[in-house]
């Protein structure tokens, strides 16, 4: 598995590093009454504090999903905080941990912060 290390100077917003991921995810619509899965998708991107995946469901930015690994069965409560624009039909998510760091959630050790 390649794992590629993003930049964190970019808007000096990061609390992490981003790593380039690609992990199966399925998404879930939290105290909902429907038994399916919304969406099963793949990250772009992923940190200590949430993610990047590519959504077909429209999504609104503060809006509470929850985010289960596909891989390790973890499931994750998530707030979006970043939704492309409506270029094609897959579009970007950015997403954020409602807990404070799910380090492990992911399964991979991450870079240490500079």
């Amino acid at each position: 598995m390649t794992i590629a290390y993003k930049s964190n100077s970019r808007l000096g917003r990061r609390r992490s590093q981003r790593v380039a991921l690609s992990m199966p995810v399925v998404v879930w619509e939290p105290e909902s009454d429907r038994q399916e899965p919304i969406e099963k998708t793949r990250t772009l991107s992923v940190s200590r504090h949430g993610g990047l995946m590519t959504m077909n469901v429209d999504v609104t930015c503060g809006q509470n999903l929850m985010v289960t690994n596909a891989i390790s069965r973890e499931t994750q409560e998530c707030r979006v905080v970043y939704v492309a624009p409506d270029k094609q039909q897959a579009r970007q998510v950015g997403f954020e941990f409602l807990e404070p760091l799910a380090p492990n959630f992911w399964n991979i050790s991450f870079p240490i912060p500079a």
